[in-house]
């Protein structure tokens, strides 16, 4: 086995053959880390300067993690090389094949740690998955490392019956009903779930309705921005090509309401993006489709897991769905003495962080 950084621009044809076959054969689904979402989030969002941490074993990929290079890292003043996380990835759990995981991620960590100058800092890695258990046990016998942060987000894990919402306040539920019912009144007709991940206009409905909200008004929609719509539409085409994109649309006679966009990749339905109508707001249409989501997931996919990707603190979700799952970030020091030196940086800032987390 050997390891390498290669930027992404420099990829051939056979590495981005390899590095599918990894993502199919992962001990532990990344869909923000597959080859159809890397390569499309290079072409819209630009990314200069990053590269690919490969291990190699003979004809085969063992391992890779999306990596660049930065002079600091958050608010450490501290050089690193660290999980290319933008904006619109939410894990940062390495791929890593599912025969010889120890192996393949060991190599991983050392190139990483000889290429680092200072750090090297794995963003957002799934904390509760096979990645991080062998994770801990390499490093802890060393005592080596130095947890940056820990948090939960919503998630749902499938049940032999859909008792999913059952958790739920009775008033919260009676609300909900009551919103629903209004929005029928409202549009004169029921509401409906409609998948449309095979309509390749659906993919511009939702850039519109998006744009139209809030996210429109602060300029942070995809469509605000030509590269991150043109990244959106190449993500979604090349997802439902392959039968693995999500597109619910959530309507009354064709009057869409609320859109949500998933990805699914390894028994997981990875959450991407939402978006609703402003003008029914009062009807609370972008949670009324959350909950058919939950109805799709158990009926309409044979997914082991839903990944809501939201943020820990959304209480919106995180009341409606009951499950949890952890993310983590570690930091590893460079070998050498500056990063021995960073690695006492990186652990009172570890400190400070959580101190400040559970302020």
């Amino acid at each position: 086995m050997r390891a390498r950084i290669s930027e992404l621009t420099e990829l051939t044809d056979r590495d981005i053959a390899l590095w599918r076959d990894l993502a199919a054969r992962a001990v532990e689904p990344n869909v923000f880390f597959e080859p159809s979402f890397v390569l499309a989030a290079r072409g819209g969002l630009g990314a200069r300067g990053v590269g690919l941490l490969i291990v190699e074993d003979g004809d085969s990929w063992s391992a890779c993690l999306p990596v660049y290079r930065a002079a600091h890292w958050r608010k450490l003043p501290v050089p690193v090389l660290a999980t290319w996380r933008h904006k619109y990835a939410f894990l940062g759990t390495p791929l890593i094949e599912a025969d010889g995981a120890e192996a393949a991620l060991r190599l991983l960590v050392e190139h990483g740690r000889r290429e680092a100058t200072g750090l090297l800092a794995l963003d957002w890695v799934g904390a509760d998955g096979p990645v991080w258990s062998t994770l801990e046990d390499l490093l802890g016998r060393r005592g080596e490392g130095a947890r940056f942060e820990r948090m939960e987000r919503a998630a749902l894990v499938r049940r032999p019956e859909p008792t999913y919402l059952d958790e739920m306040r009775p008033h919260r539920r009676r609300e909900l009903n009551r919103q629903a019912r209004g929005l029928e009144r409202e549009l004169s007709g029921p509401l409906m779930l409609r998948e449309r991940a095979e309509e390749p206009g659906a993919y511009d409905d939702f850039l519109r309705l998006e744009a139209s909200g809030w996210k429109g008004r602060n300029g942070t929609a995809l469509a605000c921005d030509p590269g991150h719509a043109s990244f959106f539409r190449t993500l979604c085409g090349g997802y439902a090509r392959i039968g693995r994109l999500q597109l619910l649309d959530l309507s009354v006679d064709g009057r869409t309401v609320a859109m949500k966009c998933n990805l699914v990749a390894g028994g997981v339905v990875f959450c991407f993006k939402i978006a609703y109508d402003e003008r029914y707001a009062a009807y609370s249409p972008g949670l009324q489709l959350e909950r058919w989501t939950v109805d799709t997931f158990h009926a309409r996919t044979e997914a082991d897991a839903m990944d809501s990707c939201a943020d820990p603190h959304n209480d919106m979700i995180n009341r409606l769905w009951p499950d949890r799952r952890s993310i983590a970030t570690l930091l590893l020091p460079a070998e050498g003495v500056f990063g021995w030196l960073s690695a006492h940086s990186a652990q009172a800032a570890a400190k400070v962080h959580s101190r400040a987390r559970s302020a």
